[in-house]
């Protein structure tokens, strides 16, 4: 039998429920001989010097090869391409697709296990919080067949995969799915690559190039932060397409720990009195002596940060949740005709499903992502609960939209959330920090 219709078979019986058997489809492993007698199960692979073998349930559980699985290599790879056509994979509903194998394993044991056909097939690079929120704007809660009846529910109508209601039971299942793949690190997330644990070639040189070229304003922090993005978008170019690109580095791993061990130590603030120091070597090539003390106050600062500090984002926690604690939601619409304006774009639509946006016959609710899809590139006034015209400390439920009118008593626990973010601040400095510049937008920014 052939990997493909190998594999296939093995996903229609179950076998990617059985962490042993992933394991042995996507590695070498070595075991006792004749252990797969005492364990024996359909499809279980058996490796051997001679070739990859399986038990073959069509053949009274005899053993049969997996013909072009050769020996010394894992059956399978997760990169390795794989053809699908409708109907081969129950939730594959395009004609013909080209995909992987890994995407294969990830669609039968995060969504055909939990939700069978009713999420389409994933390809490519899955996220999961995207995959997350798609889900979440689908499950509903079950609803009991009789309301005299103490248990019992109704399971929802199936209707177009693509629309279809989940039922808060799936969506369990879908979450120890994914707590599942964890079992599979050592399989696909790399530790380390040869690349990744050296300097870019060439980085020196033009390190002191852009230096050298802007040696009148490195006193300058808007500078340093050029030059900076300069070298990490080198260094990003040397490790495209290296394996530790796919996972182990990204984001902070290049702005601050790849960037400092590297690059360029970059500029320390210290305490923040004696302004900016530049240190304009990388630690991989030895302390400058002369910057110690700068380098030192930039460690103290992250220290002091991470102790004393926190303690003020405490404070306005609680000040928070005092000056607040009368707030509530009293009415359904105060019945106000003004709001935050904004134009709408991919980086705040998210922020639309729940609200409602003023119009001259009163309110329009946005009630999902679809609903908000219709303002994108627009400008539009949004109720909001800086607008509320109820007197004193009461809100209503359209100005402060559907997620916190939930709890009408409950707003000072939100509010007390700008102090809980204070506190993060203070804590984050600690780990590093990156100096980079960034264009604002301040009607964004209100949003």
């Amino acid at each position: 039998m052939l990997r493909r219709e190998f594999f296939l078979k093995a996903m229609k019986a179950g076998e990617y429920k059985r962490k042993a058997w992933v394991i042995s489809a996507f590695s070498l492993v070595k075991e006792i001989p004749d252990q797969w007698k005492k364990e024996p199960y359909a499809y279980r692979i058996v490796q051997t010097p001679a070739g990859h073998f399986f038990i073959d349930p069509e053949k009274g559980n005899s053993l049969s090869m997996i013909e072009d699985a050769p020996a010394g290599v894992p059956p399978f790879a997760f990169p390795d391409t794989i053809e699908l056509t409708k109907g081969e994979v129950e939730n594959l509903f395009e004609d013909k697709i080209t995909t992987c194998y890994g995407n294969v394993l990830f669609n039968y044991t995060c969504l055909i296990w939990p939700f069978g056909a009713k999420v389409g097939f994933k390809t490519g690079r899955i996220k999961a919080e995207k995959l997350e929120q798609e889900l979440l704007d689908r499950v509903v809660d079950p609803k009991p067949v009789n309301n005299n009846m103490a248990v019992g529910f109704s399971a929802p109508p199936v209707v177009e995969h693509s629309a279809s209601p989940l039922p808060v039971s799936e969506y369990v299942k879908f979450c120890d799915a994914m707590f599942h793949l964890a079992g599979y690190t050592q399989l696909c997330v790399p530790a380390k690559t040869a690349k990744e644990m050296v300097a870019p070639p060439g980085i020196k040189e033009l390190r002191d190039r852009l230096l050298k070229e802007n040696k009148d304003r490195l006193h300058d922090p808007a500078v340093i932060a050029a030059i900076m993005k300069q070298l990490i978008a080198y260094d990003k170019d040397y490790l495209k397409g290296d394996e530790a690109m796919n996972f182990l580095i990204k984001g902070k791993s290049f702005d601050v720990v790849r960037s400092k061990l590297f690059l360029m130590h970059g500029a320390e603030f210290g305490f923040g009195e004696g302004g900016m120091d530049l240190i304009d070597n990388s630690l991989s090539e030895g302390w400058n002596v002369e910057k110690f003390p700068s380098m030192m106050d930039s460690l103290r600062a992250g220290s002091y940060n991470r102790g004393a500090e926190t303690m003020l984002g405490g404070e306005a926690v609680k000040w928070l949740l005092r000056a607040s604690s009368n707030m509530v939601i009293t009415q359904e619409d105060c019945g106000t005709k003004l709001g935050l304006s904004m134009v709408v774009d991919h980086k705040n639509i998210y922020k639309l499903p729940g609200f409602s946006v003023v119009t001259e016959q009163g309110h329009q609710k946005i009630v999902n992502a679809q609903d908000a899809q219709q303002y994108l590139g627009k400008h539009i006034m949004l109720r909001s609960p800086m607008f509320c015209s109820l007197d004193k400390t009461d809100y209503c439920a359209t100005c402060v939209g559907d997620r916190l009118s939930v709890n009408p008593t409950a707003l000072s626990a939100a509010i007390s959330e700008y102090g809980s973010t204070f506190m993060l601040i203070s804590m984050k400095a600690m780990h590093g920090k990156s100096l980079e510049t960034h264009r604002m937008n301040y009607q964004t920014a209100l949003m």
